[in-house]
């Protein structure tokens, strides 16, 4: 797991074992409740980073020793008259969104509109929080120690943010000066650290990962949209499509007579690969036509619904 965790589990794990205790009486209601989380947190779950600056970049290792990169590459996005940083993250595949500091503190990133937040903005993280703060947000989030910790050479203090949505429990380690350390599951397993990163200029860790450019593989991308699955449906299936640059998206869906029977996306969606779900419970059976607008591109597809 590499020396960035080293102190850090000498001071944690004594809390994450009644974690454990817990836990293991929930087991099989685990892959409900991820549903769930799934459904609840959005497209952008896993953009939780600080401190934000022109240029910084993280370099995350997951347990199974793959790697993902994270680059802060725009400084002033505007949507609806705020202000935030654009992220590219590549790991198996290449996303990007908005986040920034608001006045309150709190660290959050823009979701899609049917986030049920104002601005679509969801909490990940409180700078300078200290032992015992707490906030909630579907889950309660709270910080449940704080303990000195060497994190590339560095002493710094870490902070332990437990997330609780009641029937699974997730914890994180936080600092200050680089982010988000680490992410444990309920069972309180390593799920990924951090490996490297760049803040404001200086290289820290594991640098091999860091020279290759995020820009690179968004920049494979192009405007595309996918064959509906499955297809024939009954009920539900999934559309997708991939868009290189943030962009106003319209994603609308026509019956055989070209009647709208339904807007899936209508709103500025990041670069990446992007998947919506069609639920046609009260249609009937027949030809839909699903059509994919942006600022300069458009394609219609044919998917087939049976009864």
């Amino acid at each position: 797991m590499g020396p960035v965790l080293s102190l850090y589990f000498a001071n944690t794990f004594r809390n994450i074992s009644s974690t454990n205790t817990k836990a293991k009486h929930k087991i099989k209601k685990v892959r409900l409740v991820l549903f769930c989380l799934f459904l609840f947190t959005g497209s952008n779950y896993y953009a939780q980073y600080a401190p934000l600056k022109l240029g910084n970049v993280w370099v995350l290792e997951s347990n199974d020793g793959t790697r993902g990169r994270v680059e802060i590459i725009d400084s002033s996005v505007i949507i609806d008259t705020i202000e935030y940083f654009g992220y590219a993250f590549a790991y198996q595949s290449s996303n990007s969104g908005f986040i920034r500091l608001r006045n309150d503190d709190f660290y959050v990133v823009r979701e899609d509109s049917t986030f049920p937040t104002p601005n679509n903005e969801r909490i990940y993280y409180k700078k300078n929080a200290r032992l015992g703060d707490t906030w909630q947000l579907g889950a309660t989030y709270t910080i449940t120690d704080t303990f000195p910790a060497y994190t590339f050479d560095t002493l710094v203090t870490g902070k332990l943010l437990n997330e609780d949505f009641g029937l699974v429990e997730w914890d994180y380690v936080w600092t200050e000066e680089f982010g988000r350390l680490a992410k444990l599951n309920w069972l309180g397993e390593v799920q990924n650290y951090l490996r490297g990163c760049v803040i404001n200029g200086i290289v820290y860790g594991d640098t091999a990962f860091i020279v290759s450019s995020v820009d690179d593989i968004i920049s494979t991308l192009s405007y595309e949209l996918f064959q509906n699955y499955p297809n024939p449906f009954n009920s539900s299936t999934i559309l997708t499509y991939t868009i290189p640059e943030g962009d106003y998206v319209l994603l609308e869906v026509f019956n055989s007579l070209g009647e709208k029977v339904d807007i899936l996306v209508d709103d500025f969606i990041p670069a990446g690969k992007h998947s919506v779900m069609f639920i046609a419970d009260k249609l009937s059976s027949g030809v839909y036509i699903y059509s994919l607008s942006t600022s300069s591109f458009r394609e219609t597809k044919k998917m087939l619904l049976l009864r």
